[in-house]
């Protein structure tokens, strides 16, 4: 594909010119408007003062025109935002919400009420039982659904002005409360960024986590028991582990299920090995799960290596499984453990 210029060298050429003339033209008119001399020298001089005039005319048409077509442009685009953005005169059921008058709508293209992508309230109003500011409209793939079938339930994105409780867990206003909806008018948080105040599985949530509803599902069609997913942004002290940037994963009855993308927010010992600080760490996968239930994964990362009691060295590239216990289970390059490493970042929490 060969690039081509929007505007080429000859139309910005007469475009400048174009302007110059719109310039001149309205300069002279005002000198004509407010000087007598002026006027007396057009009335001696009317072919050469006419014949100017009328060239000027015709050089300042292209920038008259192009000011045209912005205008016109303009217009279009003022009558298709108010056509894409109508407020409700009187009450309304759209997308299977009850919206009251002085809701201001957000439509797509096709100007269909039915189809409105967002909806602002005027105040705020109950929407599936939470005082919402305003709700997006989208959809999400049901996790639940029976293997190999593909089920869309409809989500509502809730803006909220305060901390709301949703389903036993505290969300803060900050970003939007997804709720999902299922057959039988069935209320779901599908997500939300916590609030101060929660604690599962014997922790206390640091706030500003991001909480989300997700079950890990494998391509030969098996899943995992974990229904809540939890990405926390502060250090957090999961037993004697001291770790940082650790995804939490809950089961149904939010009991800790297992932990993933962690990293060890300082040096740490279990049992004869010593891993350093940035290590990246996990519960034991799927991979590994029926070899070794319950154990973790601690996989040496940039160039850093876990010492064993012995002096025995486990450098990057390979993982240690062991058992919170200290009992070491095994020692497995990264490939054969089912480990990923990412890209780590080095936390020093205070102790």
């Amino acid at each position: 594909m060969i690039p081509v210029p929007l505007f080429s060298t000859t139309f910005l050429l007469v475009l400048a010119a174009s302007s110059l003339a719109v310039l001149g033209l309205l300069l002279w008119l005002l000198v004509l408007g407010f000087s007598r001399s002026a006027r007396q020298w057009w009335g001696r001089h009317r072919l050469v003062s006419w014949s100017l005039l009328v060239v000027l005319l015709l050089m300042s048409f292209p920038q008259a025109y192009l000011v045209y077509v912005w205008h016109v442009v303009s217009e279009e685009q003022q009558q298709e935002e108010a056509a894409r953005h109508p407020t409700l005169s009187e009450p309304a059921r759209i997308r299977g919400l009850d919206l009251p008058a002085g809701t201001r709508l957000t439509l797509p293209s096709s100007h269909e009420l039915q189809d409105a992508e967002e909806a602002e309230f005027p105040a705020p109003t109950q929407i599936l039982g939470i005082a919402a500011l305003a709700v997006r409209f989208s959809t999400t793939w049901d996790d639940q659904a029976p293997a190999g079938s593909s089920v869309e339930l409809p989500v509502y994105e809730l803006r909220v002005a305060q901390l709301v409780e949703v389903d036993g867990w505290r969300c803060n206003a900050e970003k939007t409360v997804n709720l999902a909806v299922r057959a039988g008018s069935q209320r779901e948080l599908r997500g939300c960024l916590l609030a101060p105040g929660n604690r599962v599985a014997g922790l206390e949530i640091p706030p500003g986590s991001d909480l989300m509803r997700y079950t890990t599902r494998y391509g030969d069609g098996l899943r995992d028991a974990n229904v809540w997913r939890i990405d926390v942004h502060a250090p957090l002290q999961l037993g004697p582990l001291p770790l940082s940037g650790v995804t939490l994963l809950l089961d149904r009855e939010r009991q800790l299920f297992g932990f993933e993308s962690a990293n060890l927010a300082r040096d740490f010992t279990l049992g004869e090995m010593s891993y350093p600080a940035g290590t990246q760490l996990r519960s034991v996968n799927r991979t590994l799960r029926d070899r070794f239930p319950g154990a973790w994964l601690f996989t040496p990362v940039n160039g850093k290596a876990a010492q064993r009691a012995d002096g025995e060295t486990i450098a990057e590239g390979m993982t240690v499984v062991q058992q919170p216990d200290g009992r070491i289970e095994a020692t497995l390059p990264n490939g054969e453990a089912g480990v990923f490493v990412f890209d780590t970042f080095e936390v020093s929490p205070d102790s």
